[in-house]
C-alpha cells in the first residue's frame, strides 16, 4: 500500500470525528427515509446495512486509488473500481430486496426490483464521486506536505553545511594559537584550553539546535574574544559592547561568530599598537543590530587569500533563516572596515 502521511494528534482525531459524524448523518437520513414504509425494527436494520456497504465502497475507493492510482497502474485502478463498486450494488440491491414492506409504502416508494436498483445505483455512483474526489484533494495535501518537508530538510542541510564551513577554521586557529603557547609552556595554554571546551561544547551541541537564545550567543562572543586576546601578551584595544535583551530573543547559532572572526582575521591588532576591533550590539524592541569596526593595512593583502568563510556565506545563511528582514552593510575606508548586521523582527 502507497505510504500516506496521516495527520497526527488532535487533526487525525478531528478528521475521524468528522467521518463518524458523517456517516451518522448519512445513517439517521436513511432510516428516516424508509422509517414509515417498513416496521421500525426493518427500517432500522436497512438503514445500517446499507450505511455500512456504502461506508465499503467510499472507503475501498480510496485504498484502490492510493494503492493503484498514485503508484500510476491505472489499467488495475480501473478494474478494481469497477469490481468493488459492481459488487456493492449487487449486494445492496439484494439485500434491500429482503425487507418487508407496509402496504401503504406505494404512497411514498415503488417497492419493486427496479427501484431497487437504480436506487442502489444512483447513491452508489455518488458515493464513488464523493470518495475520488476526497482522495483526490487529500492526495495533493499530501504532495504538498512532501514538498514543504523536503524543502525543509534541504535548507536544514544546505544551513548545517554552511555552520561547518565556519566551524574547522574557527578551530584550526584557536588550536594553532594554544600549540603555539604550549611551546613555549605559557601559562595561558590552561585556560586556552578551557575556554575552547565551552566553545567546543557550544558549537558541536548548541549550535546543532534551530535556533539558541541571544544571550548565550552574546555568552559565546564573550569567550570567543577572551580567547583571542590570552594569545597577546598586552591587551589589544578589543571592545564589545551590548545590551543584554530582556525577552527571551532567540537568534541562529554561531551567526555573529563569523562577523567577529571577520574582524579579528582581516585586523592589523598584530603589527599595529593602535589597531582596534570594536563590536556592539543593540536590541530596539524586536529589532537587532550588530556592528562590528575594524583596522586594518590595506598593504598586507595576503589575508584575504585564505581561511575564513566570508561574508557571501553568512549572506547565504542570513537569506536562509531571515529572508526579507535582514540587511547586512559594508563600510570600508583606507584603514577601517566595518559591518553592520539588522535583523527585523527577532523572536
Amino acid at each position: 500500500m502507497a505510504n500516506e502521511q496521516y495527520p497526527r494528534g488532535s487533526t487525525s482525531r478531528l478528521l475521524r470525528l468528522l467521518h463518524l459524524c458523517v456517516w451518522l448523518f448519512i445513517f439517521t437520513l436513511s432510516w428516516a427515509a424508509f422509517i414509515k414504509m417498513m416496521p421500525l425494527g426493518d427500517s432500522f436494520f436497512r438503514a445500517v446495512l446499507n450505511t455500512g456497504l456504502l461506508a465499503v465502497l467510499f472507503y475501498g475507493t480510496g485504498t484502490i486509488y492510493r494503492y493503484y492510482y498514485e503508484r500510476r497502474k491505472y489499467w488495475p485502478f480501473g478494474a478494481g473500481l469497477v469490481i468493488v463498486f459492481t459488487v456493492v450494488t449487487i449486494i445492496r440491491f439484494y439485500v434491500n430486496r429482503q425487507f418487508s414492506y407496509l402496504e401503504d409504502a406505494s404512497l411514498y416508494y415503488t417497492p419493486d426490483a427496479f427501484s431497487f436498483f437504480i436506487g442502489a445505483l444512483i447513491t452508489n455512483i455518488g458515493t464513488l464521486l464523493i470518495s475520488l474526489l476526497y482522495q483526490l484533494v487529500r492526495s495533493r495535501i499530501r504532495l504538498k506536505q512532501r514538498e514543504t518537508a523536503l524543502l525543509a530538510e534541504q535548507r536544514e542541510a544546505k544551513i548545517q553545511f554552511l555552520r561547518a564551513q565556519m566551524n574547522p577554521h574557527f578551530l584550526f586557529n584557536t588550536l594553532n594559537n594554544i600549540y603555539s603557547l604550549a611551546v613555549v609552556k605559557s601559562e595561558k595554554t590552561a585556560p586556552l584550553v578551557l575556554r575552547l571546551s565551552d566553545l567546543l561544547r557550544y558549537v558541536i551541541y548548541d549550535a546543532q539546535q534551530e535556533q539558541v537564545p541571544l544571550a548565550k550567543e552574546i555568552t559565546i562572543l564573550e569567550e570567543y574574544i577572551e580567547l583571542f586576546q590570552l594569545q597577546y601578551e598586552e591587551q589589544k584595544d578589543i571592545r564589545f559592547k551590548y545590551q543584554l535583551p530582556r525577552k527571551g530573543y532567540l537568534i541562529e547559532p554561531l551567526l555573529l561568530i563569523p562577523l567577529v572572526e571577520n574582524c579579528f582575521k582581516h585586523s592589523d591588532l598584530a603589527e599595529n599598537e593602535n589597531g582596534y576591533v570594536h563590536l556592539e550590539l543593540l536590541i530596539d524592541e524586536d529589532e537587532m543590530t550588530f556592528s562590528a569596526k575594524n583596522s586594518f593595512n590595506p598593504f598586507q593583502s595576503q589575508k584575504d587569500e585564505q581561511g575564513g568563510v566570508g561574508l557571501e556565506n553568512i549572506r547565504r545563511r542570513l537569506a536562509l533563516q531571515y529572508p526579507g528582514r535582514h540587511q547586512l552593510m559594508e563600510e570600508k575606508s583606507e584603514a577601517h572596515f566595518g559591518i553592520q548586521l539588522v535583523i527585523k523582527k527577532i523572536r
